[in-house]
């Protein structure tokens, strides 16, 4: 064994010692291997490792329990295996113990399963027509699997400028690609534009589109404009909705709408002045919200103990959002207020993830000690800056 290996390894091995089950540790730090630039999904394996997928690179990366970094799988390319739109990715794993991604408009129209150690498995391609993109995934039993997906959808002229609108449909598909069902599907109006194809600018307020897969049965999905929950199952039938405990949505207000112009003129000003007032300047015909409530949340996903972790929706003003976890009933078990980045709960570990003033993104976890509650608390140390 050379030298360089010989001091590597034995750093590793002293940090998996050293490591106590609540130490924060910073995942992919800048200057190691395995450093992660922008962080998007993260995960808990089957295998007990760490899987997170790096937008900047396009590659999913691997580490150990001790965070020590093992490999790389996909990477940017057109072929099989490998991701051709690098910013529209997710990813998960399958019943069987296989890894498997989706992307979103622009790249691959099917489904690709990697095996753990990153060789092609076999890519499931997608019974469908026209232009989409997948914008989430989950796996269910006998190799089938729920996508989100999005589709283009044809803009609306209003007096003097378009609204574009963006379908999204919730689907059951078999383990050949084909839909089996619909489970839930939504329709608005997102972006604006002075002409019908293209040049378009998002517009706020817009519902969401949250939900999560429970006890591997049962979908929860919320627009965001009630504290109620739907429920569906995997066929698309309307179960008993949940009623949880969180506030009601607010109005949307003139001053909103000022501020997100305002907001959007600056940004578009300091990034492309010529851009803005060439097409920008749209926004400034948005002085009426084609939606009467702020959505209350930005999403939900599922827990190990078969809870729900509820992110409220950002507010411009704090840069923060609230949290919450509450149980099946809809009663709030926990909360956290005015968090600063995003929290993922898995069988093993609790990670954060937080961006500083100038962007630079920070993945940090500790593993947990089996109290969900507690371990969800104890989360908000992980979002400090």
């Amino acid at each position: 064994m050379k030298l360089k290996n010989f001091f590597v390894l034995l750093i590793f091995s002293t940090l998996s010692v050293c490591l106590s089950a609540q130490d924060v540790v910073v995942l992919g730090a800048p200057g190691q291997e395995g450093e992660l630039a922008s962080p998007r999904g993260i995960h808990e394996g089957p295998d007990g490792n760490i899987y997170v997928y790096d937008e900047a690179d396009a590659f999913i990366k691997v580490y150990s329990p001790q965070g020590q970094f093992l490999r790389k799988m996909g990477g940017e390319g057109q072929g099989p295996g490998e991701i051709q739109r690098r910013d529209g990715v997710s990813f998960g794993f399958t019943r069987d113990g296989k890894l498997f991604f989706t992307e979103y408009f622009r790249g691959h129209r099917w489904i690709t399963l990697l095996e753990l150690d990153g060789e092609l498995a076999k890519v499931i391609k997608i019974d469908l027509s026209g232009s989409f993109g997948i914008g989430d995934a989950v796996a269910l039993d006998n190799g089938s699997f729920l996508a989100e997906f999005h589709f283009l959808g044809e803009p609306e002229q209003r007096k003097d400028y378009f609204l574009y609108k963006s379908p999204i449909k919730l689907l059951r598909l078999d383990p050949e690609g084909k839909v089996v069902a619909e489970i839930r599907a939504a329709e608005h109006r997102t972006r604006i534009s002075f002409i019908p194809d293209g040049a378009d600018s998002p517009i706020p307020f817009v519902p969401v589109f949250a939900w999560c897969l429970h006890k591997g049965q049962i979908v929860l999905f919320s627009e965001g404009l009630s504290p109620s929950l739907e429920a569906i199952d995997l066929d698309g039938k309307p179960l008993p909705e949940i009623r949880t405990e969180l506030h009601k949505p607010q109005k949307v207000r003139d001053k909103d709408l000022d501020r997100w112009r305002e907001e959007r003129k600056r940004s578009m000003m300091e990034r492309n002045p010529g851009w803005w007032h060439r097409s920008g300047r749209v926004v400034e015909k948005y002085t009426k919200s084609i939606y009467e409530f702020r959505p209350l949340l930005g999403g939900l996903e599922s827990t190990p103990e078969d809870r729900v972790l509820v992110s409220g929706a950002w507010d411009i003003d704090r840069q923060t959002h609230d949290c919450w976890l509450i149980d099946i009933s809809g009663k709030v078990v926990a909360k956290l207020s005015q968090v600063q980045g995003r929290i993922t709960l898995t069988r093993g570990f609790v990670f954060g993830v937080t961006s500083d003033p100038i962007g630079n993104v920070a993945v940090k976890w500790f593993k947990r000690l089996g109290n969900e509650k507690d371990d969800f608390l104890g989360s908000a140390r992980l979002l400090q800056r």
